[in-house]
């Protein structure tokens, strides 16, 4: 079935232009007469009915879509009403009343209830996104991984060095994580965070924070660097290439302060003949990065297209050297 949105954009663009290029969405005005294709564009002739027609069928279906990107902007979320405008709109309003509430709700239980099937909301990428981009940022799904050599104390008493000792890391519930106020970060005067699982694991630091930072899912890593004090170091590894970068730039900016991202320079210089060259299609782009740093890197990627995983400086050097390096 063609969606009522794309229908009714197309021939909001026909009635105001006269003219547009030829497309399914047009069909049937061509067929009732109402327009006619010349050539690769449809023009059309009969004004007045499609006036109506529009007013008739689409009018709900744009106001829909406008009271949605209204809803999107006041709420702070990154998406674009590209499809089902009724039931975006619907979704939105009930995610609104929710977040005013703070209240958490599972994708499937909130799409049973809106749309009377658990999976409808899965099913349209447009509302999925709408879901996910709001979900994440309340952190009502995900987890946070964390390793401690430092104390660093929940408000209930529990302290993240004792498990990290204990157990090998701390898993935390998202929504946990993200109540700040109830960890103590005082004592905390160096953080890692590394962008794959196995670095994360394998690395054992003499005292300070590990964080780990799952692609690009910055935003509670982002807000945990964010509450650390002030003068704690952040020193990032990741991998060197582009979204490696991409990814440590999200993190600065997620987290309003300075790190320092390993590999660095010197470090890439040193073992430039070792490192592999890059041949994937998405090159290295200085422009694309808005940090000094990011930009540095990407053009010395650009230069020497070459790139550098963690887990392959992980294998050459060995954690302790990973270590003494990044420290």
């Amino acid at each position: 079935m063609d969606d009522p949105l794309q229908k009714c954009l197309a021939w909001t663009q026909l009635q105001n232009q006269g003219r547009s290029p030829h497309r399914k969405a047009l069909d049937p005005l061509v067929q009732a007469g109402i327009a006619e294709l010349q050539g690769r564009e449809v023009v059309l002739v009969d004004h007045e009915t499609l006036s109506n027609i529009i007013e008739s069928q689409c009018s709900a279906v744009i106001q829909a879509r406008d009271e949605a990107n209204e809803l999107i902007s006041s709420m702070g979320l990154d998406v674009s009403i590209t499809s089902k405008p009724m039931e975006a709109l619907a979704l939105l309003r009930e995610l609104h009343r929710r977040s005013a509430h703070e209240k958490p709700c599972h994708v499937q239980s909130l799409s049973s209830a809106l749309f009377q099937d658990s999976k409808h909301i899965l099913r349209f990428p447009v509302l999925n996104k709408i879901y996910s981009n709001w979900s994440q940022g309340l952190f009502q799904r995900g987890e946070l991984r964390v390793r401690s050599w430092s104390d660093l104390h929940h408000r209930q008493g529990l302290n993240l060095k004792h498990i990290t000792r204990t157990l090998g890391q701390a898993c935390i519930q998202a929504g946990k994580a993200s109540k700040t106020e109830n960890f103590d970060f005082s004592e905390i005067r160096f953080v890692l965070t590394t962008e794959n699982l196995a670095p994360f694991m394998q690395l054992e630091l003499k005292h300070g924070l590990l964080i780990f930072c799952q692609g690009y899912a910055s935003a509670l890593p982002g807000l945990w660097l964010k509450n650390l004090p002030l003068q704690c170091k952040w020193v990032h590894f990741g991998d060197f290439d582009p979204d490696g970068l991409f990814i440590f730039e999200q993190l600065l900016k997620a987290s309003k302060r300075k790190g320092h991202f390993f590999p660095d320079l010197p470090f890439l210089q040193r073992y430039r003949d070792r490192l592999a060259p890059w041949n994937a299609s998405r090159k290295f782009d200085p422009e694309k990065y808005q940090h000094d740093d990011c930009k540095e890197l990407a053009l010395w990627g650009k230069e020497n297209n070459v790139y550098a995983e963690q887990e392959w400086i992980m294998e050459m050097l060995g954690p302790d050297r990973v270590i003494a390096a990044i420290t």
